[in-house]
């Protein structure tokens, strides 16, 4: 058991919220699936890098794991994730992506078992729906999913 994360992009937070019980994939949204990489902590220190910014900077954006659906939820929220993030990982090289994969594959929180070039795969793949996502005046978004 654990605790899977969807990244998605949708038009809104109401129509990023409808997805809660059915999933974005379900739902018709874009969608990239992982299962380690939450979006305060990890995801927080691999685009505080390509933002130029400290990681509490990056975590204390309001819009950064702003939650969009019931809190009282027992096994399923979706959080938002900011328009400067999308941005800076649309930005993003390929080569910035597996440069900065490196030196976050040794984060305490992945316990030694991270591969730089699977992070790197994970980045260009969620860079890729955040560059959709600004093409197409969507946000970003994480399912969470215990």
């Amino acid at each position: 058991m654990g605790v899977f994360f969807d990244y998605f992009r949708a038009p809104g937070d109401r129509e990023a919220a409808s997805a809660c019980a059915e999933g974005p994939d379900d739902a018709g949204f874009a969608t990239v699936w992982v299962k380690t990489i939450d979006p305060v902590v990890l995801l927080g220190s691999a685009v505080a890098p390509l933002m130029r910014t400290p990681v509490e900077a990056v975590v204390g954006h309001p819009r950064f794991a702003h939650l969009v659906t019931s809190p009282e939820a027992e096994s399923t929220w979706i959080v938002t994730l900011p328009d400067e993030v999308r941005d800076a990982l649309a930005d993003a090289s390929r080569e910035l992506l597996a440069e900065i994969s490196v030196p976050w594959s040794r984060a305490e929180e992945f316990y030694g078992a991270a591969d730089a070039r699977h992070l790197a795969d994970f980045l260009d793949e969620l860079a890729a729906l955040a560059e959709a996502a600004r093409s197409h005046g969507q946000g970003l978004y994480c399912r969470m999913t215990l």
